[in-house]
C-alpha cells in the first residue's frame, strides 16, 4: 500500500499536537518514516524534515515531554529561539515594522502588485523575529543535505503569489535548514527566505495542509495530522473556532479532491477539548507536554475505531 503522510501547520502549539499523533501512529504499527510521501507546511515542515532526517516518532514524543533535547528545549530556551527580536534599535523596529507590514499584504492580500527591489528589501527586512538561532538549531538536528525519501516542504513566491514545493522536484538546492525556514516563514513575524529570485514564506498562506498535493503520487491512502482544522463531529463553540474555520473548508475541499480520485483519507484533527486547550496563542512554549499527550490519546482512539483499523490495514 502506497502511503502519503500530511504535516500541517500549527506553531509550536501544532508541533506539539504532531509528536503526539505521530507517537500514536507509532504505537498501532504505522512508522511515519515509512511513507512514500511527506507533504509538509509551516510546523508539519520542521516535524517532516525530522523524521525524514531519521529521528523517531519516539524521539519526537521524548522531546514533547521534555526528556530528549532535539527542539524541544526547555520553554525559556524555546522562547528565546522563536522570538528573538531582530532590531536593537527604534529605528531598526521601525523598519522592520515596514517591510513587515508589506510581507503580510503580499502574502496574504497579493496587494501592493509591485516587487520591491532587493537593496529596498535590505533597508526594511520583513521579520519582527530574528532566524538566526532557528537556523543554527535547524541545521544542527538535520544537517544541510535533503534526505533520500520524498519530502515536499511548502512555501508561497509572495512575488508571483504562486506556491512553491520545495523537494518536489528531488533534492531542492536550497539547504534543508532554509527550506524549512521558508515553510515556517510566518509572514511578517519571520524573515522571507530568498531563493534565486523568489521570495518564500510559510507555506500556510496558501493552505495550512496542502493535502491535494499527495495525490501526486497516486497512493492507496493519505493521512492527514491537521493541527489547525475543526473535526465537524467534535466541533468547539465559536470562540474555539476562530482562525480555524477558513482552514477546515481548505482541507475539506482538498479531501474532496483525494476522494474523488478513489484514494482513501485518514483525518486526524483536535477534538473540541484539545482545542480549548490549544488555545488562541499557537506560539507559545508553555504547557505543550500535555498538549501532545492529549494528542496522542485522541489520535489513538480514532485510530482503534472501526474506521481506522479499515483504513490503515487495507
Amino acid at each position: 500500500m502506497t502511503t502519503a503522510l500530511v504535516l500541517g501547520a500549527g506553531g509550536t502549539v501544532g508541533m506539539a499536537y504532531h509528536a503526539g499523533v505521530l507517537k500514536a501512529l507509532a504505537d498501532a504499527g504505522i512508522d511515519p518514516a515509512a511513507s512514500d510521501l511527506i507533504v509538509g507546511t509551516s510546523a508539519g515542515s520542521v516535524m517532516g524534515a525530522l523524521i525524514r532526517s531519521g529521528w523517531t516518532a519516539d524521539d519526537l514524543w521524548a522531546a514533547s515531554q521534555g526528556s530528549h533535547p532535539i527542539l524541544f528545549k526547555d520553554p525559556d530556551q524555546r522562547r528565546q529561539t522563536i522570538r528573538a527580536p531582530a532590531w536593537r534599535t527604534g529605528l531598526g523596529l521601525a523598519r522592520r515594522l515596514v517591510g513587515a507590514s508589506w510581507v503580510m499584504s503580499r502574502s496574504v492580500l497579493r496587494w501592493p502588485p509591485v516587487h520591491i527591489p532587493a537593496p529596498l528589501g535590505r533597508l526594511y527586512p520583513g521579520g519582527l523575529a530574528s532566524g538566526t538561532e532557528m537556523r543554527a538549531d535547524l541545521a544542527n538536528v538535520l544537517g544541510e543535505g535533503w534526505p533520500a525519501e520524498p519530502l515536499w516542504l511548502c512555501t508561497i513566491d509572495i512575488h508571483s503569489g504562486k506556491r512553491i514545493v520545495l523537494g518536489r522536484r528531488g533534492p531542492s538546492n536550497l539547504p534543508l535548514p532554509d527550506a524549512v525556514r521558508a515553510s515556517t516563514a510566518i509572514p511578517g513575524l519571520y524573515p522571507p527566505v530568498r531563493y534565486g529570485r523568489m521570495v518564500l514564506v510559510d507555506g500556510g498562506a496558501h493552505s495550512t495542509t496542502n493535502a491535494d498535493l499527495a495525490a501526486r503520487v497516486d497512493p492507496s491512502l493519505v493521512i492527514v495530522v491537521a493541527p489547525m482544522c475543526i473535526d465537524p463531529s467534535d466541533a468547539p463553540p465559536p470562540l474555539g473556532r476562530f482562525g480555524r474555520n477558513l482552514p477546515s473548508r481548505s482541507l475539506a475541499n482538498e479531501v474532496r479532491q483525494l476522494r474523488a480520485k478513489g484514494i482513501d483519507v485518514l483525518l486526524l484533527r483536535p477534538c473540541a477539548e484539545e482545542i480549548g486547550a490549544h488555545g488562541l496563542d499557537l506560539m507559545r512554549v508553555h504547557g505543550t507536554e500535555t498538549l501532545a499527550a492529549a494528542a496522542r490519546a485522541s489520535a489513538a482512539r480514532i485510530l482503534d475505531s472501526d474506521v481506522g483499523q479499515r483504513l490503515t490495514s487495507s
